[in-house]
């Protein structure tokens, strides 16, 4: 494991019981308040701002891992909520940060953050959920989908080998052509997605090509392990939660926020008057100093 800098952001990788690198950026000083970051699907740990005096002046470093397949991280062909959280924690005690940590998911990393919140409650002591989506094969939550997710997921587990073709052709465009490839994207997005995606172009970029590296793998496992029973149950999380999300969030709906908000005790809603689905990365400053509050005073 290399020594982390301080200040800027230091790839790192962690070697896990089975053999396998788990990799991870880290954002900060390593002395400050850690917050773990699950990125969005199809994304990777470089997906953040980089904004080394916010953290300073807030004592907090972000450690954003790399999914199983994606970027530093070595393929697990049998990954899932459970298996991913677990790892996490094997790995925060290979970086030896033994307390209780911030937890923040973006997109389909939110439901990353849950389980990690679920399955090992003494370790988390705040969840924030950033245009958060639902577990796909939750039979719960699934009635809550709308009828475009509920399409894309029956294509995910009717038609593996399709989506499997599908993501090794996207792997390939983000490694030869990846101006070309966001800028696709980008032509494909709705106006506030395409708008902040845009504006973050480099960033974002960077970020999905190591997303897709691994020939695409690690983004269908992810999917896979989206679409199947999570593991977890959403109720079991007992840290804190807050969720933020775009009123005009036009990859995932508004409409059920307050479903998963009751779960989760009623948790407080910050929704965003014509934000979407990139809100996070406008609203950072704000999330950072949220988080704050809601972690411990450093020692």
């Amino acid at each position: 494991m290399p020594s982390p800098a301080t200040g800027s952001p230091t790839p790192i990788t962690v070697r896990l019981p089975d053999g396998r690198r788990l990799g991870l950026t880290r954002y900060g000083n390593p002395a400050h308040r850690p917050v773990v970051f699950h990125h969005g699907f199809g994304s990777s740990g470089l997906e953040l701002p980089d904004e080394p005096a916010l953290l300073a002046r807030l004592q907090l470093q972000l450690l954003a891992f790399d999914r199983p397949g994606v970027g530093q991280s070595d393929v697990y062909r049998r990954l899932s909520f459970p298996s991913f959280a677990d790892d996490v924690v094997v790995a925060l005690e290979a970086l030896n940060i033994s307390g209780p940590v911030g937890v923040m998911g973006w997109s389909v990393g939110g439901v990353h953050a849950l389980a990690l919140a679920a399955r090992h409650p003494a370790r988390v002591a705040a969840v924030q959920l950033l245009s958060t989506c639902l577990p796909l094969g939750e039979p719960d939550a699934y009635r809550h989908l709308t009828p475009t997710w509920k399409l894309l997921r029956w294509g995910q587990t009717a038609f593996p080998w399709a989506n499997r073709t599908t993501f090794l052709w996207l792997s390939r465009q983000w490694a030869r052509h990846p101006d070309r490839a966001i800028g696709g994207f980008i032509r494909l997005m709705r106006p506030e997605e395409a708008r902040v995606t845009a504006r973050f172009r480099t960033l974002l970029r960077d970020a999905a090509v190591q997303g897709f590296a691994n020939h695409g793998r690690g983004v269908y496992d992810d999917a896979q392990a989206w679409c199947r029973r999570p593991g977890f149950r959403i109720e079991d999380v007992q840290a804190p939660a807050v969720l933020w999300h775009g009123e005009a969030d036009g990859v995932w709906s508004p409409v059920n926020i307050p479903y998963l908000a009751q779960r989760l005790g009623h948790a407080p809603v910050r929704l965003v008057p014509g934000a979407g689905h990139m809100l996070y990365l406008e609203q950072w400053p704000a999330i950072l100093e949220e988080m704050s509050a809601l972690l411990p005073n450093a020692p």
